[in-house]
């Protein structure tokens, strides 16, 4: 059995973060279309009275932020058309490249995660906040 360098290992943890990333957006990404959903029924019951208009303007706000947090963005990746750059390049160069270009692609990746998470906060503040103002003028109106 071939022991393991230290590469292998930090390109396995990259690669495992990555993964995890990847499980992070698909768990937003539901998230959100659940929040979009929530917010159309709203749009669509409310609006009986006056009282009636902020629950659809909150439930207006939540579903244009659960858009903004579900909308299709690049996902940083390997480009398949340059790896072939590296077929005649030492073992542990490829290595080295592999991981700072894993590491470069987490950080974007990261980054992008916390917007979205952000948006879907945002998202559900405002759909929760539709919910009690709607529930308000059902008791009221």
């Amino acid at each position: 059995m071939a022991a393991r360098s230290s590469l292998d290992l930090l390109i396995e943890m990259n690669q495992s973060e990555r993964d995890a990333q990847l499980s992070h957006f698909d768990s937003l990404d539901t998230k959100a279309g659940l929040v979009l959903g929530f917010a159309g029924v709203l749009i669509g019951l409310g609006n009986r009275s006056w009282l009636g208009v902020p629950s659809v303007l909150l439930a207006v706000l939540a579903a244009g932020m659960a858009v903004g947090a579900f909308w299709p963005r690049r996902f940083p990746s390997f480009d398949p058309t340059r790896l072939g750059e590296y077929a005649a390049s030492e073992l542990p160069f490829t290595q080295l490249t592999i991981l700072d270009t894993l590491e470069v692609m987490l950080g974007e990746s990261g980054r992008m995660l916390q917007v979205k998470s952000r948006r879907l906060k945002g998202a559900l503040i405002s759909l929760t906040a539709s919910v009690v103002l709607a529930a308000a003028e059902l008791m009221i109106g």
